[in-house]
C-alpha cells in the first residue's frame, strides 16, 4: 500500500483482513452484518474496519492505514463512476447479505498494470479449494507513489 505504511504493516493488514472473511469467521461476520449493518454507504471503510480492530498493531502506522483507506475515494474501480472505496463497500455489504456469502479475499495487483480497485470471484492461493470474492487493491513500491504523482500531469480525479 506503497507510502502509506511500512511494507511489513502492508502484510499484517492484509493477513487481518483474510482472516476476518475467511470461511472459518464468515459467519460472525454475516450476524455482525446482520445486526449492525458494519458495511453500508452509512460507514466508511475507515470507520467499518476499526470497528472490528482491523489496525496496524504498531500504532505509528495507524494513520497512514486511516489515510491509505481514504484515499481509495479517489481511486477508480471496475465499475464506471464508482470510487474504489465505495466498490468495497458495497462489494462486502453485498455479499455479507447473499444468500450464499462468499469468503473474501484481500489481494494487490500492481497499479502500473491497471491504477483500480478490481473485484472478481476465484481462489486467492494456488492451494486454497474454495471460491473467494476477490478484491484487488492497486498498488505500487514504497517511494515510487510521490515520484508518481511527480511524473503525472494531473491530480487523480474523485467520484464520489
Amino acid at each position: 500500500m506503497g507510502d502509506a505504511m511500512k511494507d511489513s504493516t502492508t502484510i499484517d493488514i492484509i493477513v487481518q483482513l483474510n482472516n476476518r472473511f475467511d470461511a472459518e469467521w464468515l459467519p460472525e461476520m454475516i450476524e455482525l452484518q446482520r445486526e449492525f449493518k458494519v458495511f453500508s454507504p452509512k460507514h466508511s471503510l475507515r470507520q467499518s474496519l476499526a470497528l472490528l480492530g482491523i489496525v496496524p498493531t504498531d500504532a505509528t502506522e495507524r494513520q497512514g492505514w486511516y489515510r491509505f483507506l481514504d484515499n481509495l475515494m479517489k481511486y477508480d474501480s471496475d465499475l464506471p463512476n464508482v470510487t474504489g472505496h465505495d466498490r468495497a463497500i458495497k462489494v462486502i455489504q453485498k455479499n455479507l447479505e447473499a444468500e450464499t456469502p462468499l469468503p473474501i479475499a484481500i489481494v494487490c495487483h500492481a497499479a502500473a498494470d491497471d491504477p483500480r480497485l478490481k473485484v472478481s470471484q476465484g481462489k486467492p492461493q494456488v492451494f486454497s479449494s474454495n471460491d473467494h470474492l476477490l478484491i484487488s487493491i492497486p498498488t505500487m513500491p514504497r517511494g515510487q507513489a510521490k515520484s508518481a504523482k511527480a511524473k503525472s500531469p494531473k491530480a487523480p480525479k474523485s467520484k464520489k
